[in-house]
């Protein structure tokens, strides 16, 4: 058994029993080590997670995504009759280049 370092002994008020514990060098070592990294994650947690936003700015987010996406959608509009104008287009070149080859 490894050598004692630290002994804990915890008196309950009214208790009958007391509880002994008994911590080696390695166990002491254990536990600052476990405190230590929790303690750093618990920081760098607080510092990757983005704060709360606030009913302002989700608001100016909520009027600017609605404002992109009716952006996309007019601009998709715009892509469809520039196909089907191509397409006419494409169609009369394909015509005026029959009758020239005529």
């Amino acid at each position: 058994m490894s050598e004692r370092f630290c002994s804990l002994i915890v008196f309950g008020p009214g208790a009958p029993r007391t509880f002994q514990l008994h911590l080696s060098r390695g166990a002491i070592a254990i536990l600052v080590a476990a405190f230590l990294l929790s303690f750093l994650a618990v920081i760098l947690i607080g510092h990757t997670v983005p704060g709360p936003v606030n009913e302002v700015d989700r608001a100016q987010l909520e009027t600017e995504n609605h404002t992109l996406r009716v952006e996309a959608s007019n601009a998709a509009i715009g892509i469809e009759r520039l196909n089907t104008k191509l397409s006419e287009l494409e169609a009369t070149s394909q015509r005026i280049h029959e009758l020239v080859a005529q």
